[in-house]
């Protein structure tokens, strides 16, 4: 969608302020910007509306190079929301709205219904709000009516400039909710410039960390967390959001000691021993503690009226197991797909260690997210 390929600026004064630099952002992607103040984030987005020119390299969207295109024209083909959110006074909620359609010339029936669409969208009902001036609004509900103004006129991109950073700490909080949902129903390519590590992670799809106009990292937030990719980015991050990875025990800390019966046990003999240890089914072994299968009270009822059957004939083999070097996830997720009460835990020689029930792993999860 847009190409950066080797893209310098360096000012009159000799300041470099970005250094040769190539990335891509996809269609449709929420990308985020994000470094010190001063490593080029702003810089690099306002070069994809032509507010600032690059000094070497090409930017494409869609494949065609921006440099001979005409600004006006680029910039009404792309939304912009600023911090200082930039409504004009004068002019009602909904003709802020509709200002860039209405500079495209598009029909006003169409586009007066896509501004109550919108406004309806970000939780402000039309009859309430459209002929409102924003100095009637909230902080929040004007930067709502930013957010919506760069979409009136539906274009592909939107670059969003700190948009939030002046809000209340509530208000943020639900504006990025609110670009969250906006962007799962629109799918717009959104580029978003932020200072903030917590905003970064929350919305994004991938996040670009930038250091003295060069790009540190590129990468989904999932990987930037577990992977950052030196000491720069791990301290940009923070310790205490590094921290809030949890990194599960092995799955030894959640063994549980299993009801054991041997295969040559008959069913009259097995029923019996289910009913005195109020259980529902047992792990068949050998003498030598060798796991063979499970076997549980629906199968001994089923075959009971067959004589001389012992727990081996009966006992089922397919049972989902894992060995003491599976992690915790791994056994959380056959327990939860395979819907059964527990999981035998063997060795690499197939002996059995334990049993991880439903119980015992959730228990070690809970431990584990209440620590950080």
């Amino acid at each position: 969608m847009i190409k950066f390929e080797n893209i310098t600026k360096t000012y009159s004064d000799g300041f470099q302020a970005l250094k040769n630099i190539t990335f891509n952002i996809n269609k449709g992607e929420l990308f985020v910007l994000i470094g010190p103040s001063g490593c080029g984030k702003t810089t690099t987005m306002k070069m994809i509306n032509k507010l600032i020119d690059s000094t070497e390299g090409s930017i494409k969207i869609n494949g065609t190079p921006i440099e001979n295109q005409n600004p006006v024209q680029l910039r009404r083909n792309i939304g912009y929301v600023i911090q200082q959110i930039g409504l004009f006074p004068h002019m009602t909620i909904k003709e802020n709205v509709a200002l860039v359609p209405k500079l495209k010339k598009i029909d006003p029936e169409v586009y007066a219904e896509k501004v109550n669409e919108l406004l309806e969208m970000v939780g402000l009902a039309p009859e309430i709000y459209a002929n409102r001036y924003p100095k009637e609004l909230s902080g929040g509900q004007q930067q709502r009516v930013g957010v919506i103004r760069a979409l009136a006129a539906e274009p592909d991109i939107i670059l969003m400039d700190e948009p939030f950073s002046a809000l209340d700490p509530i208000s943020r909080e639900q504006l990025q909710e609110d670009l969250i949902n906006l962007q799962d129903t629109l799918h717009k390519t959104i580029v978003f410039v932020t200072h903030d590590m917590d905003e970064a992670l929350k919305i994004a799809d991938r996040i670009c960390i930038m250091k003295d106009g060069e790009i540190v990292q590129i990468d989904t937030p999932e990987n930037v967390l577990r992977h950052p990719k030196n000491e720069f980015v791990k301290n940009f991050i923070g310790e205490d959001r590094l921290s809030k990875i949890v990194n599960l025990p092995p799955i030894e800390e959640a063994l549980e000691k299993p009801l054991v019966i041997r295969p040559n046990k008959g069913l009259a003999e097995t029923i019996k021993f289910l009913r005195k240890n109020r259980a529902y089914s047992a792990v068949v072994t050998d003498k030598d503690n060798k796991y063979l299968g499970i076997v549980s009270a629906w199968d001994v009822n089923h075959r009971f009226n067959e004589e001389g059957l012992t727990v081996k004939d009966i006992m089922k083999t397919d049972q989902p197991t894992v060995t003491t070097k599976d992690d915790l996830e791994h056994a959380i997720e056959i327990i939860f797909k395979s819907k059964i009460g527990y999981l035998p835990v063997l060795d690499d020689d197939n002996f059995l260690m334990g049993i991880a029930t439903k119980g015992s792993l959730m228990e070690i999860m809970a431990d584990e997210f209440l620590d950080i």
